[in-house]
C-alpha cells in the first residue's frame, strides 16, 4: 500500500504533514504527528511518550490503549513501515483536554473537517467504475481546455497554472488551487479532483465547459482576458448554485482517492476504456521527462 491511495494518505495542517490510515470504516491519524503542531513540542515522540505515562501515573490512572489509541502500520521518514500510536478524531479530542495549548481549538476544527471527508467507505465496484469514468472526462476536458488556450497566449507552466488556478478561483472563492489544497488539509502534490464525488465534478464539468466557450465566442487572446473569463464563469456558476440553494462545491463531501490508474486510459492498458476513448484525449501541455 502506497502513501496516498484511497487508504493511506497524508493530511496536511499548515505546515504539518499528518499520516492518516482508513481502518474501521474511518480514519486514524499519528499521534506523534498531531502533537507537533498542537504541542509545539520539537520533540513530539518525547511529549507523547511523557503524555502517556503521565496520564496513567495521574489521578484518573487513564491508559490510552484502552481509550482509543491502537497501534496501526503507517510509513516512517527513512521509508519503512512499523507500528505506530493512532487515534481517531474522538480520541484525539480526549487527548487534546490534557494539552495546555492555544493550537489545540485550530487543529480541532481543521480534523473535523478533514475528519468528516470520506463518504462511501464501501463503494461497489460500479460506482468506482463509474466515478472513475467521471473522472477521467473532466481530465479530459481539462487537458482540451489547456490546450485551447495554448494557441491564445497561454504558454509557459507559469501561465497555464495562473488558468489552472482562475478555473478554481470564482468556483470556490479561493485565490488558487492551493487554497483549496488548504483548505482540505491536502498536500501539495495532491490532485484536488482525484477526491471529487459526481456533484462536485459535475460542478466544475460545467465550469470548464463554459470557460471554452467564452473562450471562442469572444476570440480571447492572452492570459489576462483567458484567466478573468475562467474566474467570473466560476463566480456565475458559484451564484446560480447559491440562488438554487445547492452546496458549495468545497463543502461538498470527498470520497475515496481515485488513483490515475483508474481514470487514465493510458495507464490501464487494454483491460478498461475502448480505443475511440482513449484515442479522444489529447496528452497533457507538460512532459515532464523532456525537463
Amino acid at each position: 500500500m502506497e502513501l496516498g491511495d484511497d487508504q493511506l494518505t497524508v493530511a496536511l495542517f499548515q505546515d504539518f504533514p499528518i499520516r492518516r490510515t482508513w481502518h474501521d470504516d474511518r480514519w486514524f491519524y499519528s499521534v506523534i504527528d498531531c502533537m507537533g503542531p498542537v504541542t509545539g513540542s520539537p520533540r513530539p515522540d518525547k511529549y507523547w511518550s511523557d503524555l502517556k505515562r503521565r496520564l496513567l501515573e495521574g489521578e484518573e490512572q487513564f491508559d490510552v490503549y484502552a481509550n482509543g489509541v491502537i497501534k496501526l502500520t503507517l510509513p516512517k521518514q527513512d521509508g519503512r513501515r512499523g507500528k505506530t500510536d493512532c487515534a481517531d478524531r474522538e480520541a484525539l479530542f480526549r487527548l487534546f483536554e490534557s494539552v495546555p495549548s492555544k493550537n489545540a481549538e485550530p487543529f480541532k476544527r481543521w480534523l473535523a473537517r478533514v475528519g468528516a471527508a470520506i463518504v462511501d467507505e464501501n463503494p461497489s465496484p460500479d460506482e468506482i467504475e463509474s466515478r472513475a469514468q467521471a473522472r477521467m472526462r473532466l481530465e479530459m476536458m481539462d487537458r482540451r481546455l489547456h490546450q485551447l488556450v495554448s494557441f491564445r497566449g497561454v504558454v509557459t507552466r507559469e501561465e497555464h497554472q495562473a488558468f489552472t488556478d482562475s478555473n478554481y478561483a470564482g468556483l470556490y472563492s479561493v485565490l488558487a488551487e492551493r487554497d483549496l489544497l488548504d483548505m482540505r488539509g491536502w498536500l501539495p502534490v495532491d490532485d484536488a479532483r482525484d477526491w471529487m464525488g459526481f456533484e462536485e465534478i459535475a460542478d466544475n464539468m460545467i465550469q470548464r465547459a463554459q470557460t471554452a466557450a467564452k473562450i471562442q465566442r469572444d476570440n480571447l487572446e492572452g492570459s489576462e482576458a483567458i484567466n478573468q473569463a475562467a474566474y467570473d464563469i466560476g463566480v456565475e456558476i458559484r451564484l446560480m448554485l447559491q440562488r438554487i440553494g445547492a452546496a458549495m462545491p468545497e463543502d461538498l463531501p470527498q470520497h475515496k482517492r481515485l488513483t490515475q490508474g483508474q481514470y487514465l486510459p493510458e495507464l490501464r492498458g487494454s483491460n478498461g476504456w475502448g480505443p475511440q476513448e482513449t484515442q479522444s484525449i489529447p496528452p497533457p501541455i507538460w512532459n515532464e521527462e523532456e525537463e
